[in-house]
């Protein structure tokens, strides 16, 4: 399949540009490396924003990106028919942005009023954040940066513009490992008459965002953080930041793992059936595979599936309890056992 785009941007230097406006075909975007010959290394102020605020000079470049062969080809910006199939990917009609590698900055407002936005797809490399860039996009809760876990990235850098609720994938050549960040509450509270405020945070999200060294995830400090989070986050944030961290136990020591399976074994009758919801048989399998769970949990989730009468849920769960939690029947008897 190709899609086409067209390109608005201008001249950093002899050798990069800065992106400053696109049009396309979806809702999903996915910028070239390079463009003209010259690496794409910004995205620029208001570049994805609902709003009209390009330069007086810019240069246009129309390109074809084949979705199979991951491969792009710059075309000819007049004289084709796939003008008219274009829209400006901005505001709301954006779900998803993947930039590239090169890519080290992302401009002011570049992504304001992006209330459709769920997603962004980043390289390691972009470490410099512009203000209020992230500002309106409430659906925006999943990073994918395309690093190991154990190396530098900008991943900090959006993570503190952002205090929603984050899922943050790094995909390398390790593997994959996802975070997940919660929800915090930051507000400002007068004091003193003398117009003197003070700072109150609300959420463990803002410390799991502190947890970093030189831009790396220090994943043993963000485990630090759950004993203090069962006793202000909701249930659905626990289940969310243990699911991840056992099954992507980078760095996860004996002791915060004991912590997750407790606090999982305790809250089985909530988690299942939330998970069965979720519709998130991959993650129960998981946790039976690993003995965490018992018998009375598939239960409640069974019990779940056939309120919303989910078919292929029942029939998993049912697969589940028969393998992990129903006695296998003697086939064979020992001589001593007879008697």
């Amino acid at each position: 399949m190709q899609t086409y785009y067209q390109f608005y941007w201008n001249k950093i230097d002899e050798e990069s540009i800065r992106i400053l406006r696109i049009f396309g075909e979806s809702e999903d975007v996915i910028v070239p490396e390079t463009i003209g010959g010259r690496a794409v290394m910004e995205a620029g102020d208001y570049c994805f924003a609902a709003s009209k605020r390009l330069p007086s000079e810019y240069e246009c470049t129309v390109c074809i990106y084949d979705t199979e062969e991951k491969k792009w080809q710059e075309i000819p910006a007049d004289g084709a028919d796939w003008n008219t199939r274009l829209v400006e990917l901005s505001g709301d009609r954006l779900k998803k942005v993947t930039l590239p590698d090169n890519m080290h900055k992302v401009g002011n407002y570049a992504f304001y009023n992006c209330t459709a936005l769920e997603m962004l797809e980043t390289g390691k490399y972009l470490e410099e954040i512009g203000s209020d860039a992230f500002m309106n996009c409430k659906k925006f809760h999943f990073l994918t940066v395309r690093c190991d876990v154990g190396e530098r990235s900008g991943a900090n850098q959006i993570l503190s513009r952002i205090s929603a609720d984050m899922e943050v994938t790094f995909q390398g050549k390790t593997g994959q490992t996802a975070v997940f960040y919660p929800e915090y509450c930051e507000s400002y509270d007068e004091i003193a008459p003398a117009h003197i405020f003070g700072r109150s945070i609300e959420g463990e999200g803002f410390r799991a965002r502190q947890c970093f060294k030189e831009g790396v995830p220090d994943l043993s400090q963000y485990d630090t953080i759950f004993p203090k989070a069962c006793a202000e986050e909701k249930e659905n944030t626990l289940l969310h930041i243990l699911s991840l961290r056992l099954r992507y136990p980078v760095s996860l020591t004996d002791e915060a793992k004991e912590r997750y399976v407790a606090h999982l074994r305790e809250q089985e009758l909530y988690i299942i059936p939330k998970l069965v919801g979720q519709k998130n048989m991959e993650r129960i399998t998981f946790f039976c595979e690993n003995g965490w769970i018992t018998q009375a949990a598939v239960k409640a989730g069974l019990e779940q599936a056939s309120r919303m009468e989910w078919a292929e849920g029942t029939a998993e769960l049912l697969h589940l309890q028969r393998k992990y939690f129903t006695e296998q029947k003697k086939e064979r008897y020992s001589f001593d056992e007879l008697w």
